[in-house]
Order: C-alpha cells, then structure tokens, then sequence
C-alpha cells in the first residue's frame, strides 16, 4: 500500500538511478514499518521542466497507512529524501516533499484490507509474504 510518487523534470533522473532510489525506498520503508517488501510502490512521474504544480523541481508525493507514532514518520521521510538526493546527485535542498495518511481500512493490497499498523498478527504476514 505504501506508494512514493517522485516528481521529477523529465530525463533527469537515468534509469539506473530510479532503479537504486525504488530499492533504497523500499529498503528503509520496510525497515520503519515491516511492511512485506512487494507492498512497496515507487513511481516516478516525469514533468516537463519548468511545468511542475509542486513547489520544488524535485518532490516526492507519498502515502501511507496512518496510525504511526510521530517520531517514526520523522525518520521515514527523512529517510527517503535522503536517499534519494544520495542516488540522484541532487541537493537534498531542491528537494521537498511530504507523506500523506490514509486509514488503513481504506487501503487494500493482495486482496485484503489493510489491518491497522501494529495490528499485522503472524496469520496476516503468512499470507502477506505468501502472495
């Protein structure tokens, strides 16, 4: 359920790039949350340059289940946009971006709704990994 849109003028980021950046993603979403590693969702929405309704060139455009405690949302995003200034060769500071929340009983993946965070039994991740 997690997904990570990154807004990015168009060929600015190589393939290669965006392939390390979804893997870097994935890694530290999984690490914050547990979350099974094919929940993980990374998009990259190329603008033409200068055409962007986002406030910075570069703008990652995220959501995620709610339900985390403060300090681990922190982390996440600080997380991701450090990551990919790393992977990008972008200034973190031409980055900006933010995390939206969603219920998790408005979310569904593998054909289930998502439990709250917190909530995922042993039964929940069998199935989870399974798929």
């Amino acid at each position: 359920m997690p997904i990570y849109r990154l807004k990015v003028p168009q060929d600015s980021v190589s393939p290669e790039q965006r392939a390390e950046i979804a893997a870097s993603f994935t890694d530290i979403h999984c690490g914050s949350t547990n979350a099974p590693r094919h929940f993980v969702h990374v998009f990259f929405d190329e603008q033409p340059d200068g055409e962007s309704q986002y406030p910075a060139r570069y703008y990652l455009d995220a959501i995620n289940r709610a339900g985390r405690p403060q300090e681990v949302k922190d982390k996440l995003l600080n997380d991701l946009l450090d990551s990919f200034a790393a992977h990008s060769g972008i200034a973190r500071s031409h980055i900006a971006g933010r995390i939206g929340e969603t219920p998790a009983s408005w979310a569904m993946e593998g054909g289930a709704v998502l439990p709250e965070p917190g909530q995922e039994g042993a039964e929940w991740y069998a199935h989870a990994v399974a798929d």
